[in-house]
């Protein structure tokens, strides 16, 4: 069987911009955070900033700027982003009379515009999963400051069993049949930290930021895989991706019930972090 781009390896994990660029506007719409949500994290990122309010705050894939808005102003702030679409999503977001909007086009696939040991805190919601863990890795220890530096990811967390739940997995799993492997958060997310740990760093207890309630029917996670280039994060063929779904369709009406019954469930924003510790002196 021909397998589409980016099933599997370290190598396949470079995002391509162009599955983000042409969902910049219904991002927010479609996976969205709750406002209070989003304050409450970015205050939790300056908490873990700590006394070093001097010391640059890297956001790895800021996307449209729904946690980064507000770090704007009370940290020396900067995101970067591979996709020009969700950054003028971002800036558009700021508005007019805002501080220079602290926005980088840039590949975290690469080489990350920085210098070496700028950073006091690297923060990346949703995001560095898309991304090879082993070059993440080498990343944080180059950006992070002599003084040492903490590192927090940021995922969602929904009801064991929850509808969306139910149909992600689903979803993954006709991926799987078909020699596809998308790219699952937590798990990759694990990946990194290990990589992280390798290199002397030390994980931290997870922290639980904000929950909220929130319902879902199948069609809305149908109708909203369907407005995308790929599928689990990872680019699919259009024919591919129109089999997964009309599967996925006829599985879900079998198994809900139908498509447009409305499921409630909790979600739960966590924080991960980990702190590179400082630089052993010569």
């Amino acid at each position: 069987m021909r397998k589409d781009p980016g099933a599997s390896g370290e190598a396949s994990h470079t995002a391509s911009p162009e599955l983000f660029d042409g969902q910049a506007v219904s991002f927010d719409r479609r996976t969205g955070l709750p406002e209070d949500c989003c304050r409450a994290v970015a205050g939790k990122v300056l908490e873990f900033a700590g006394k070093n309010v001097d010391g640059l705050v890297v956001e790895v894939g800021c996307g449209t700027g729904q946690i980064g808005r507000w770090l704007v102003g009370p940290a020396r702030y900067v995101g970067f982003d591979f996709s020009l679409n969700m950054l003028r999503e971002f800036r558009r977001r700021l508005g007019a009379g805002q501080i220079p909007s602290p926005l980088i086009h840039a590949d975290a696939n690469a080489t990350w515009p920085f210098a070496d040991g700028a950073a006091a805190v690297v923060f990346s919601s949703r995001a560095v999963h898309l991304l090879g863990h082993e070059h993440v890795a080498a990343e944080i220890f180059r950006l992070a400051s002599p003084d040492g530096a903490t590192v927090l990811l940021g995922r969602v967390e929904r009801t064991h069993g929850s509808v969306r739940e139910r149909m992600a997995r689903e979803m993954n799993e006709r991926l799987r049949r078909r020699g596809l492997k998308g790219r699952r958060g937590e798990r990759r997310n694990r990946r990194l930290f290990e990589a992280c740990e390798r290199l002397g760093a030390k994980t931290l207890e997870p922290v639980q930021v904000a929950t909220w309630n929130a319902s879902a029917s199948p069609r809305q996670s149908l109708e909203s895989w369907r407005s995308l280039k790929g599928l689990g994060g990872i680019p699919v063929t259009a024919e591919t991706r129109a089999a997964v779904l009309d599967e996925l369709e006829a599985w879900a009406a079998a198994e809900f019930g139908g498509l447009d019954g409305e499921f409630d469930f909790e979600e739960t924003y966590v924080l991960s972090p980990l702190r590179v510790p400082p630089a052993r002196k010569a």
